[in-house]
């Protein structure tokens, strides 16, 4: 009868020892910011409107300049090196021209930086 007791203890024991284990890895991780944890970042929508806007060339395809409210970029745009995108630049054209652009563009490293063209 107390074989069976010790051997129920060490089971006991050993089960606590492997939750505990898990909890303290669990809470490392969360300390750490593991990648699981932490939210996606995206890129500022109104700053990348701003950045296409001033790629645009005005001169061919509109009557007058575009404004931020003409551009249309992809919503949540996720930071990930290598990521293109396309914005679109609508505004009034002439009779020779649509006045509707579009602006490729890629995400250069996680930072953020993006290059336009």
């Amino acid at each position: 009868m107390t074989d069976q007791r010790s051997f129920a203890r060490t089971v006991i024991a050993l089960s606590l020892a492997v939750i505990a284990c898990c909890a303290l890895t669990f809470t490392i991780m969360l300390l750490a910011g593991s990648p699981a944890v932490q939210p996606q970042r995206v890129l500022d929508q109104e700053a990348l409107a701003r950045a296409v806007l001033n790629n645009v060339e005005t001169d061919a395809e509109f009557v007058k300049p575009p404004t931020i409210d003409d551009v249309s970029c992809p919503a949540s745009i996720p930071v990930e090196a290598g990521r293109e995108f396309e914005c679109k630049v609508v505004g009034v054209g002439d009779s020779s021209s649509s006045g509707r652009v579009w602006v490729k563009g890629k995400i250069e490293d996680d930072q953020g930086d993006v290059s336009l063209g």
